[in-house]
């Protein structure tokens, strides 16, 4: 054999360089070079090694991870000096498991199941494959588990909280170092708010107030509108709490609270320029600040406060614009040293702000101020670590000694914390057999109940899955079941385009039409009236799914469409990335333009004189303002968006929603997806896949470990309060 097919021959027997793990690659390259004899693997070892990696590569998909998460757990393993393979993997596999963690919401992972049952055997096996067994790792928990036991003295893992290591293993559990500490210092700030003690207004003061503003009731569209017992607590509760939490789902009537909220505080003396609104969103600070236009507008026989809130309340806006968020310098103007300048801080959507979000929020509340903090428990959490809202019920369930086994460590002192729950759903008409659907199945759904054409317990709904056997056969009412062993995805596709999207004469008319554009760039008040239909008819159906990747993904759904677009005018499809009438959303906030994650557009031809040429813009709605941005300078910050992720319709109402589920089982399907989704619609949804997929997802609750609750319970049994800086 000559000595080229000798080195050939070497070549293709050593293994290969895995994208994403050139930290891995040069470990392995430093041990064949000789550098520690004594753990240095052999060819078939290495080989083993990196076949194992790339099977992690493809199995960290499943849990919306990327190539680079085994990069970067690659990257500090390779760090770890004195490991043999098997250690090696057990590392990388524990910082992947770890990244799939935080991607998943937790800010913290147990690792033995004395925290969380049998939490790391069974990411572990959906990590860990065929691979992971050739090489002799059948059992990679237990490898993990024997890593941290056997080796005290790893340099990537401290043991101590102040350790500066990437990782944490404070037993039982493992924490990235950064949210360990994030986590602890929003424990401290919200000690420190609570500490404040309660606010004193007199009981029969405050009964008063709520009478005079029960007297002057807010119309809605059947008629004035009347408050619930558990709206009353809730409304009350702000007065006295330094804070308080309303949870409750779709259509319980939070907005209605939150108007008569600010009429109650504007009576007992709260200045509204001192009463700041806000949400995580773009989207959904305007339809809070929509719907409360609207609320104290209807204000039957206002008096003086009630006019003077209508003219000076605040309107809503995002927690970053709140916060004055600088990206150059990547932080808030606002924080403990420049406390926000108000009295009364009310956030909507609160189960979407993620840890870091509400930490700078935390820390940039006043310490004599109210913050009033309102969402739904049962929905999605936020994408980023942190399970804020719920721990925060649990706080307050804690202080009032309802959760099982807990004592009201407050003693008779009142409780700074106030925690109530919405129950009655206000939005579905329940004489609308097609909404009263939606919103039985979801409740259904939430209780984990069996997906049957059953009673509901305890109500006199029905739980009705119609299940149809061809995309003909919808009928856009209630809920109904869409197998895709029946139909192939692009039938469904076609159907949906059809009835959904194209639209009517006068739609299909108007998104074709050229706009001109005032010299601010913005549309006339007369061509926004014009496109009011237009804008109607985008935010009337949704497309969502559970991921953006994989053949059912959002992804791939909107290439579909757009082709269907493109196919309807003519032309093809790989040749106009964006076509007029096409609907896209923001992926980025971006302060200069005013667009934010989440805000839905459309684009549109628009001109800015009569002789110019048209061009091609993506227009957005700022209330009865309609903003134009050339497509050009906006490629990389929008996306198409016939679907997107269930996680990004959050905030969102429409009034048919379609979930295409994906082909397998994935660990991110799960009951809170299934609610979120539901409780997006008003009057229809169509479920697309298997049947089985739909009653796993149900079974399956979100395991998102977090230890916010266990710190701030901590701290206040001990009467700390230290204020983080």
């Amino acid at each position: 054999m000559s000595s080229d097919t000798k080195s050939q021959a070497e070549r293709e027997r050593r293994p290969k360089i895995i994208v994403g793990a050139p930290a891995a690659w040069r470990w392995l390259q430093s041990q064949n070079d000789g550098a520690r004899q004594e753990t240095a693997p052999s060819v078939a070892a290495a080989d083993a090694f990196v076949s194992c990696l790339l099977e992690l590569q493809e199995r960290a998909v499943a849990f919306n991870l990327s190539p680079e998460a085994v990069h970067l757990a690659s990257e500090i393993a390779a760090l770890e000096p004195g490991l043999n393979v098997k250690q090696r993997l057990a590392l990388i596999v524990l910082g992947v498991i770890s990244l799939a963690a935080l991607n998943q919401g937790s800010s913290r992972f147990p690792i033995d199941a004395s925290a969380g049952g049998q939490a790391l055997r069974p990411i572990a096996a959906a990590l860990c494959g065929k691979k992971f067994i050739a090489a002799g790792l059948a059992d990679i928990s237990g490898e993990i588990e024997s890593l941290l036991e056997s080796r005290k003295d790893l340099s990537v893992i401290g043991r101590d909280p102040l350790a500066y290591t990437p990782l944490l293993y404070l037993k039982p559990y493992i924490y990235h170092q950064r949210v360990y500490h994030a986590e602890l210092s929003l424990a401290e700030r919200f000690s420190a708010i609570l500490s404040g003690g309660v606010l004193t207004v007199s009981e029969p003061r405050l009964e008063a107030v709520l009478q005079d503003v029960l007297r002057r009731p807010t119309i809605g569209q059947g008629g004035a509108l009347a408050l619930s017992e558990e709206q009353k607590a809730a409304v009350s509760a702000v007065a006295t709490h330094r804070v308080t939490i309303i949870s409750g789902g779709p259509g319980t009537g939070k907005t209605s609270i939150v108007a008569t909220m600010l009429r109650m505080l504007a009576r007992i003396g709260v200045n509204a320029e001192k009463i700041a609104l806000a949400a995580p969103t773009g989207k959904a600070a305007y339809r809070m600040g929509e719907a409360l236009d609207r609320l104290l507008g209807t204000v039957a026989e206002p008096d003086e406060h009630d006019i003077s809130l209508r003219l000076a309340r605040p309107k809503p806006q995002t927690l970053h614009r709140l916060l004055a968020y600088s990206p150059s310098r990547g932080r808030f103007r606002y924080h403990h040293n420049n406390p926000l300048p108000a009295s009364v801080v009310v956030v909507d959507e609160v189960s979407m702000v993620d840890l870091d979000l509400m930490r700078g929020l935390a820390d940039a509340i006043s310490d004599n101020a109210r913050l009033v903090l309102i969402g739904d428990e049962e929905q999605l959490p936020s994408v980023a670590a942190g399970a804020v809202f719920r721990d925060l019920i649990q706080v307050g369930m804690h202080l009032e000694g309802r959760d099982q086994g807990s004592v009201d460590t407050w003693g008779k002192s009142p409780i700074p914390l106030a925690s109530v729950k919405l129950r009655r759903n206000y939005r579905v008409d329940q004489e609308k057999a097609a909404g009263q659907a939606v919103a039985a199945f979801a409740q259904a759904i939430n209780a984990g109940m069996p997906v049957d054409n059953a009673e509901q317990s305890g109500t006199n709904a029905k739980i009705r899955l119609a299940r149809r056997a061809s995309p003909a056969e919808l009928a856009y009412r209630g809920v109904e079941l869409l197998r895709l062993g029946a139909s192939d995805l692009d039938s469904f596709l076609d159907r949906w385009y059809e009835d959904q999207v194209l639209g009517d004469a006068q739609v299909r008319s108007l998104a074709r039409n050229i706009y001109r554009l005032t010299e601010s760039d913005a549309l006339g008040s007369a061509e926004a009236d014009r496109l009011r239909p237009l804008f109607t008819h985008l935010q009337s159906s949704r497309i969502l799914c559970a991921t953006r990747v994989f053949s059912n993904g959002s992804e791939r759904v909107n290439a579909i469409l757009h082709a269907r677009a493109a196919g309807h005018a003519g032309r093809p499809p790989e040749q106009m990335s964006w076509l007029p009438g096409e609907p896209i959303m923001a992926l980025h906030n971006d302060y200069t333009r005013g667009l934010f994650n989440g805000d839905q557009g459309l684009v549109l031809q628009v001109r800015r004189a009569p002789t110019h040429r048209p061009f091609l813009a993506a227009v957005f709605q700022y209330g009865d303002i309609l903003k134009a941005f050339p497509l050009e300078t906006l490629r990389t910050a929008v996306e198409l968006c016939y679907a997107m992720t269930v996680h990004k319709a959050q905030g969102s109402e429409f009034d048919h929603v379609a979930l295409i589920l994906p082909d397998d089982d994935l660990p991110l399907l799960t009951r809170e997806l299934l609610y979120t989704a539901l409780t997006r619609a008003r009057s229809s949804v169509v479920l697309v896949g298997e049947e089985e997929l739909i009653r796993t997802a149900a079974r399956r609750k979100i395991e998102r470990f977090s230890g916010l609750a266990d710190h701030l319970v901590g701290m206040m049994k001990k009467g700390q309060g230290k204020t983080s800086t």
